[in-house]
């Protein structure tokens, strides 16, 4: 029986030893991200804006440092993964209301292009399955991607790179 200890405990304390240096560094990098602006939550209403399209269901994937696709902002909970509700307003701004997280507006005005693409940290899916939304938050752009449930969403709101 104490053969089969050791070797138990041992991973055990290398597991634990994993999940340390793990939370150390997703707080080290949310540290380093702190010069980042809390993003805008405002309603489109209260920016004075209708619905174009939306709300639609997505999956909010992650955001990044704009050509970056590895390096997640952690900071101000947005490199948290969560179902969300997608709504576009009739002046280019973005609604991202999302479960468990802080919702997110990105104003038109901050908006820089809406692409897509196969994937960013935290989902890889090949082909264009990411609807991918580059934004400016203070001085920084940023990347944040979308995994949208129906792809005539996805299409459509695709196609919106005029309000970009």
């Amino acid at each position: 029986m104490s053969e089969r200890l050791i070797p138990v405990l041992l991973l055990g304390v290398l597991f634990a030893a994993a999940l340390t240096a793990m939370a150390w560094g997703w707080t080290r990098r949310g540290r380093s991200q702190q010069h980042l602006p809390l993003p805008a939550d405002h309603t489109l209403a209260q920016l004075g804006e209708g619905i174009d399209h939306g709300p639609v269901d997505a999956v909010y994937v992650d955001t990044v440092l704009a050509e970056q696709p590895l390096e997640r902002v952690v900071a101000h909970g947005l490199g948290q993964r969560a179902k969300a509700r997608v709504t576009l307003g009739d002046g280019g701004s973005w609604r991202l209301e999302r479960t468990g997280a802080p919702d997110l507006t990105i104003p038109a005005a901050d908006l820089v292009e809406i692409t897509s693409g196969p994937g960013m940290a935290g989902k890889f899916i090949g082909g264009d399955g990411l609807l991918i939304l580059r934004w400016r938050l203070g001085g920084q752009l940023l990347d944040t991607g979308l995994r949208l449930a129906r792809r005539t969403d996805h299409d459509l709101l695709l196609s919106r790179k005029e309000h970009a």
